[in-house]
């Protein structure tokens, strides 16, 4: 493996933003063509839409290409197992198979070439420098690392790339032999979840651990919109003495698409040259213009994917612009806060809803949480109300639950029922989704 040391922003990253557009375009053109020669699921779709292999559209405006959903490839991959129509190389030319988590149904099948692997390392490395982590850093990595997904050995092949010290210990190890390797290595940096940074920092000092006193300087946080909640980032930061940033990414796109610097101000664009986003409304799939302030669905095309390429891929996340223009870090490219997702939306009584919201001011409360799940029918998102909900507080919690009812009624302007629970109990099982919701 080639370990890249520079610590600098990619020159790629400090470019205007809207010079790029011309050699992207080029990009474009030949990954147009290779979906037309390689992808018998693209070519079809294509030709369908009345479009043609030798007349790429403009990237700047992708309106006459139909959008591609993950049920799409579900059933590609479902008629032609493991992988679909949509696999565009040869299954040998493989180096890496991964997989989506499986928790909305059957797992996802991805895979990645050499060069589509170096490229997701090329993003990784770009995101690690972004947030703060330097070669000779040693990082303890605890998310999962015992199923195929892009938060496991992708990422370590991140921090390798960069000349980082790994721990890959993984969430599965459990707490407390986390904060055991902790205190015997000392790492600088810890990756994992919003949700496990405060339940491990509660399980320390339940074992008379100050979490201040491990030392760490760098959290990379992911997998859930929490890590862009400002109360949520208080709360993670304070407990452990130790700033927090944010990546994003996703398993049918790249690893880490999206990574926050020391500025604070949101989440960078770290692939240009290897993605071009959009963002649409998530109802009419009209084209939200990318400036700050915008709010918005990703939308998603590769432009240097080989194996499974995606093209005006609808990725679900919602997010908001929160700043364009040279960064004080030295980088250009836009940045985000994600804000939910689309298939997590609820509308209650005609009032659209994001967990994250609800999650947001559970956080505000010492006490309650993180874990929390909302009680409803399953495949049901449109509720009559009140919400039910089940939120995970300390025995002697110095307030009611009918009292926090109220509190988030007059926050979200939806009626809640609430119900304090004890820690854990909240675990996913096969009712109880890792997530949000408890489906009943």
């Amino acid at each position: 493996m080639i370990v890249n040391r520079s610590t600098d922003p990619a020159p790629i990253e400090s470019r205007d933003w809207d010079s790029l557009l011309d050699e992207r375009q080029g990009l474009f053109d030949r990954q147009w063509k290779y979906l037309w020669q390689h992808s018998p699921f693209y070519r079809d779709k294509l030709s369908a839409a009345g479009l043609r292999e030798n007349e790429p559209p403009r990237l700047a405006d992708l309106s006459q290409v139909p959008f591609t959903l993950k049920e799409e490839f579900r059933a590609s991959q479902e008629a032609f197992p493991p992988f679909g129509r949509h696999l565009a190389v040869d299954r040998k030319q493989l180096r890496q198979i991964q997989t989506s988590s499986g928790t909305t149904g059957k797992p996802m099948a991805i895979g990645l070439t050499s060069k589509d692997a170096q490229a997701s390392s090329e993003m990784l490395r770009r995101g690690y420098l972004a947030v703060g982590l330097r070669p000779g850093d040693t990082v303890l990595h605890a998310f999962s690392m015992s199923r195929a997904w892009i938060g496991g050995l992708c990422m370590v092949e991140g921090y390798l790339s960069m000349g980082v010290t790994v721990l890959p210990i993984g969430a599965e190890a459990g707490r407390d032999k986390i904060l055991e390797m902790m205190r015997m290595f000392r790492p600088d940096a810890i990756a994992a979840t919003p949700g496990f940074l405060l339940n491990l920092g509660m399980r320390a000092l339940e074992l008379g651990i100050d979490p201040h006193s491990l030392g760490l300087k760098h959290m990379l946080t992911g997998g859930e919109p929490g890590g862009g909640i400002p109360r949520v980032r208080e709360q993670i930061s304070g407990m452990w003495n130790c700033p927090i940033r944010e990546v994003m990414g996703g398993t049918d796109f790249y690893t880490a698409t999206w990574a926050e610097c020391p500025e604070q101000n949101g989440m960078h664009f770290v692939g240009a040259e290897y993605g071009w986003f959009e963002l649409v409304d998530p109802d009419s799939g009209a084209a939200v213009e990318v400036k700050e302030g915008a709010v918005g669905e990703l939308v998603y095309t590769h432009l240097q994917r080989e194996a499974v390429p995606v093209l005006r891929f609808r990725h679900r996340d919602i997010v908001r612009v929160t700043g364009m223009g040279r960064c004080a870090c030295g980088r250009c490219t836009p940045q985000i806060r994600c804000i939910g997702r689309a298939d997590d939306m609820l509308i209650v009584k005609g009032v659209n809803l994001f967990p994250s919201a609800v999650r947001a001011v559970v956080a505000e409360h010492v006490g309650l949480g993180p874990e929390f799940r909302i009680v409803k029918p399953k495949g049901q998102y449109t509720l009559p109300g009140p919400l039910h909900l089940k939120v995970e507080a300390d025995e002697q919690i110095p307030m009611q639950a009918e009292d926090f009812a109220k509190i988030l009624q007059q926050r979200l302007s939806v009626a809640f029922s609430v119900a304090f629970v004890a820690r854990g109990s909240t675990a996913a099982t096969d009712a109880i989704k890792a997530g949000y919701f408890e489906e009943v």
